[in-house]
């Protein structure tokens, strides 16, 4: 299980279609959003409300040399991470 998103960790601010285009392979797993995280996508798209911001995360800047850092995908409400998607390790 990954770490809990920090909110330091927020790179960019993203909206879902851009977040669709940037994370997906047309040539693989069918060309469907995200890939092999397509389900765990549409459930958090499907649990963002009004106000909800989607951002892209990255733990790299934020860790010690050599350890392994966390990029994906997260929803942030009244300033909370609120849900995460876990796209890379590494």
């Amino acid at each position: 299980m990954s770490e809990s998103v920090r909110t330091s960790w927020l790179y960019r601010r993203v909206s879902v279609e851009e977040a669709e285009r940037i994370h997906t392979d047309p040539s693989a797993h069918g060309g469907r959003a995200l890939g092999a995280s397509h389900d765990a996508w549409e459930k958090m798209k499907a649990s963002m409300k009004g106000g909800d911001e989607l951002w892209i995360y990255d733990s790299k800047a934020h860790i010690s040399p050599g350890a392994c850092a966390n990029y994906g995908l997260c929803v942030v409400r009244g300033g909370r991470v609120i849900a995460q998607l876990l796209l890379r390790i590494g």
